[in-house]
């Protein structure tokens, strides 16, 4: 009878703490997503500053991130990240997903940031002809 107890009881530690790790590793995964998006976000609400003060997103990127310590290529799917999903209730797996997945699956890669050429008679914004992404 006591092995009995014994095994339940262990059987029980052992369910719950997994249930602890996994619920962990969600909640960490959703945060960095979180996170980014916000980053993104924050970036963009000075989109029109950066433009009046008539220099390129890609630039200011580039800028920022020799002060907060993350690579351009992160910062600038941060950006795109919030640009393409300004709800993160818009993503398509909700909080089933990763920031990899994110990455991987709905943002899209080029090689480096599009950056248009300079046309002093354009006034409109910039988009990336491959995947509509504004600059």
């Amino acid at each position: 009878m006591q092995n009995e107890l014994q095994t339940d009881w262990f059987n029980h530690l052992i369910d719950d703490c997994q249930n602890i790790i996994v619920e962990a590793e969600f909640a960490s995964r959703w945060i960095l997503i979180e996170g980014y998006h916000t980053l993104g976000a924050r970036i963009l609400e000075d989109k029109h500053r950066i433009v009046q003060g008539g220099s390129s997103l890609r630039k200011t990127l580039s800028r920022v991130t020799k002060f907060i310590s993350i690579s351009e290529r992160t910062l600038y799917r941060a950006v795109q990240f919030a640009q393409q999903f300004p709800d993160l209730a818009l993503l398509p797996e909700g909080k089933n997903t990763s920031w990899r997945k994110i990455c991987n699956e709905y943002l899209p890669e080029h090689e480096e940031p599009y950056q248009p050429e300079y046309d002093e008679n354009i006034e409109t914004e910039n988009e990336c002809p491959e995947c509509g992404y504004e600059w």
